[in-house]
């Protein structure tokens, strides 16, 4: 065999690698989406839990398979220094498993994502029909679970809220907001816009009766950018987006989700009220946890407290369990300094991506950028995995629409995987 064969061969073979390699991590992205949708039995929350360690191994194991950046592994030798110094603080036993994987599933999928992006789109691409199954099937089982009584749960006020087959809303939310990601992916292939909007409906209803504002106000950032793809021309996106957004006050005004909204809006002048009711008391103890930070020791300041510090900061602070329910202050208290650095620096590089390789517009990567930055303020997001893996869809949506007239016949012409 010529040399040109060879190397032809061996390119065909770490082609198939590659193709296999994203799609067996796609499938498990929806595997654990799917499970998270089920979290309220035992099996399925135990399934969801195995599946994002068996990601955090297999993202490991992926990252190897190819030459990375030596920043890549900097960043990954001090992910795992940090973890080592936080298991030698005292743990406590009512930390839930998950805690101890999130901030490394979060470093991993960032810095994996943002090195094998565009294989991760033509694998999505290749396997689109089995996501749109997913996608059938999560619709219309959350749908028919609109009907059913036990599927929601009293809260803030009294309000009735949506929890679907989960066990509280902030666990069906980002769940939506996964399935619309997955939606605009699945648009950003087949431009059928009848489909995609039918597809986001659920989604919405779900941001809507689950009652919590940092999720309704993400979903709707998406379902912007959905527009934006959908509707070319501005002067038609802008009328339908003023329609949108007029609907949405309506549909808020009417349903649970507004009370938290007028609670905060209309009932007090007080600013510091205010922002303790906006923020459903989080403003109370961020207080407390900033200061703890600021009084730390210079060791604790770079490297953090451990994972069950900040728990029992917030017990003794204001009697509840909590985690700081911002990502910033959560992420100083458990890694320090130095784990704020890899929180950011692991993230970064896929916006670059969407600008490098997606041609994005600044403007899209400004919504990207305006919905991760609300979300991890006033709720967290890398705590919960299935918005992280939400995310990188999103971005790998953004990407696909961008590069479609480029990464599309490659694909489709590149060596088959059947």
């Amino acid at each position: 065999m010529s040399m040109s064969g060879v190397v032809a061969r061996r390119a065909r073979r770490d082609y198939r690698r590659a193709i296999y390699t994203n799609r067996a991590l796609l499938f498990l992205c929806i595997a654990f989406a799917l499970s998270s949708s089920f979290s309220r039995i035992g099996l399925f929350d135990l399934a969801n839990k195995a599946i994002i360690a068996f990601m955090c191994l297999a993202i490991l194991v992926f990252f190897n398979q190819r030459a990375q950046p030596k920043y890549s592994y900097l960043i990954l030798a001090v992910t795992g220094a940090l973890h080592a110094i936080s298991l030698a603080f005292p743990l406590s036993a009512k930390d839930g498993i998950a805690t101890y994987f999130t901030f490394a599933f979060w470093v991993l999928f960032w810095l994996y994502l943002a090195q094998n992006i565009e294989m991760f789109v033509r694998a999505a691409f290749d396997a689109r029909d089995i996501l749109q199954s997913a996608l059938k099937v999560w619709t219309c089982v959350t749908a028919f679970s609109f009907l059913l009584p036990f599927c929601y749960k009293y809260g803030w006020g009294g309000g009735r809220y949506f929890t679907s087959f989960t066990t509280d809303s902030f666990e069906i939310a980002p769940v939506a907001m996964f399935m619309l990601a997955l939606d605009i992916l699945l648009f950003s292939f087949d431009k059928n816009k009848v489909k995609a909007l039918a597809f986001s409906a659920v989604p919405l209803a779900c941001v809507f009766a689950a009652g919590t504002r940092t999720y309704l106000i993400v979903v709707m950032l998406e379902f912007i950018l959905l527009l934006h793809m959908i509707i070319e021309k501005p002067i038609a996106f802008l009328v339908v987006l003023t329609g949108v957004l007029l609907a949405c006050f309506y549909i808020a005004s009417v349903t649970s989700i507004g009370q938290k909204f007028e609670s905060a809006m209309f009932e007090t002048t007080d600013v510091n009220v205010f922002l303790e009711v906006f923020t459903n008391g989080r403003s109370g103890f961020w207080q407390v946890d900033f200061k703890a930070f600021l009084s730390s020791d210079w060791f604790t300041k770079l490297f953090g407290h451990g994972f069950s510090y900040v728990y029992e900061l917030n017990l003794n602070a204001i009697g509840m369990r909590l985690y700081a329910h911002n990502d910033f202050l959560n992420v100083l208290l458990n890694f320090g300094i130095i784990g704020l650095l890899v929180y950011l620096a692991s993230f970064f590089p896929i916006m670059s991506c969407m600008k490098r390789i997606g041609g994005v517009s600044w403007g899209l990567c400004g919504l990207f950028f305006v919905m991760w930055l609300f979300n991890a303020f006033f709720n967290m997001i890398y705590v919960y995995a299935v918005a992280v893996i939400a995310m990188g869809v999103l971005a790998a949506a953004m990407i696909a629409a961008g590069k479609e007239s480029s990464w599309l016949p490659e694909s489709e012409s590149g060596p088959s995987i059947d």
